[in-house]
């Protein structure tokens, strides 16, 4: 079969610039060009081909291609990160900044956005607004590695791929019932993921309901969190501490995102 938009598939990719790897999906390349994170899953990325996952020219050169190609495709700025935009280039006050202040060179966020600090001047801080990877081409090698078919799969792949994390889940006629653990509730960024992650499954599997069911259990356990996909540890706060849990039975509480 070939690659159409509205596939989801699994591919192995290096992005380069300027002939240098900046990013891999393999461990074993990543580790070779001294860009391996102890923080970054690794192996085959899964994509839902025309969700926007990949910028738009990569995501271009899969359709048409059969599963198991292997090929180079290299990225013009337009259909990568953009033109930089000047402007996108803001002087904000330094009072923005109430603890740690900024510095030439350091990424900050200011309502919302991300931006890398250029020039502190008296009491005016210069922020760069435009992706660090606008106006550069980029070069991708990449494998289409296998198509996912099953609904069953697709929806532990969304879950996966956008949760960072595995959760049982399930299926019922127009439902998907995902159980999520009384823990991720302490992770202040899981309810802006568990709505974007409804959105992709009702929008990508064709589903009218998602229904999240919160378990409690009386086992002691760790609230051992993780990131969302695409965001870099350092911009994040501090994980949870561990929390023991208190609660002596086991209790499901339903939680239903509607269509």
């Amino acid at each position: 079969m070939t690659v159409k938009n509205g596939d989801f598939i699994r591919i192995e990719y290096a992005e380069s610039l300027d002939g240098k790897v900046i990013a891999a999906t393999d461990k074993g390349v990543a580790m070779a060009n001294e860009i391996y994170d102890e923080e970054s899953p690794y192996g085959p990325y899964m994509v839902v081909v025309g969700a926007g996952q990949l910028v738009k020219g990569f995501e271009e050169d899969l359709l048409d291609k059969e599963i198991g190609y292997s090929g180079r495709v290299e990225v013009a700025p337009e259909k990568a990160f953009g033109i930089r935009d000047p402007t996108k280039v803001e002087n904000v006050p330094i009072t923005r900044f109430k603890e740690d202040k900024p510095l030439p060179g350091m990424r900050v966020g200011v309502e919302g956005k991300t931006g890398l600090v250029t020039r502190v001047i008296g009491r005016k801080v210069t922020i760069d607004f435009n992706h660090p990877l606008a106006d550069k081409t980029l070069v991708y090698d990449y494998k289409i590695v296998e198509e996912i078919g099953d609904q069953g799969e697709k929806l532990k792949a969304l879950i996966k791929t956008f949760a960072r994390v595995d959760l049982e889940s399930e299926i019922k006629d127009d439902l998907a019932i995902i159980t999520v653990p009384w823990e991720l509730s302490y992770y202040k960024e899981w309810v802006m993921i568990r709505r974007g992650l409804a959105d992709m499954i009702i929008q990508h599997l064709g589903l009218k309901e998602v229904d999240y069911v919160e378990k409690h259990t009386g086992a002691k356990v760790t609230a051992e969190l993780v990131s969302p996909p695409g965001k870099e540890p350092a911009d994040d706060e501090a994980r949870p501490a561990e929390q023991e849990s208190e609660t002596g039975k086991e209790e499901t509480v339903s939680d239903t995102t509607p269509a």
